[in-house]
C-alpha cells in the first residue's frame, strides 16, 4: 500500500516500530505487521526508504529540529565547520 494513502493514520499511533526491509526480511514479520507501507514503486535502498517515510512522516518539520548535542556542525560551501557548544 502506497505511503500517502495511510500516512495520516500512521501518524496517530502512539507507539510505533518501523522496519524497513525487503527480500532480507523474514515472512513471519510481514504476518505481525499492522501496516506493509511502500515508499515509492521504484527500487531504492532501505536507508532511502526509511528518509522518505520520516520525511513523510514529519511532514518535512524534521529539517527544522534542533538536538541538545555537544557539537554543531555549520552548513559550508566546501567542507565543514564545526563548533563546541
Amino acid at each position: 500500500m502506497p505511503i500517502n494513502e495511510k500516512i495520516e493514520e500512521i501518524r496517530e499511533i502512539q507507539n510505533l516500530i518501523v522496519v524497513v526491509g525487503s527480500e532480507k526480511a523474514p515472512k513471519e514479520l510481514y504476518e505481525m505487521v499492522d501496516y506493509n507501507i511502500s515508499v515509492t514503486s521504484q527500487p531504492h535502498s532501505e536507508v532511502a526508504a526509511l528518509a522518505i517515510f520520516l520525511h513523510e512522516y514529519w511532514k518535512g518539520g524534521e529539517l527544522d529540529l534542533r538536538f541538545d548535542g555537544k557539537l554543531k556542525v555549520l552548513p559550508m560551501e566546501h567542507g565543514k565547520n564545526v563548533l563546541s557548544v
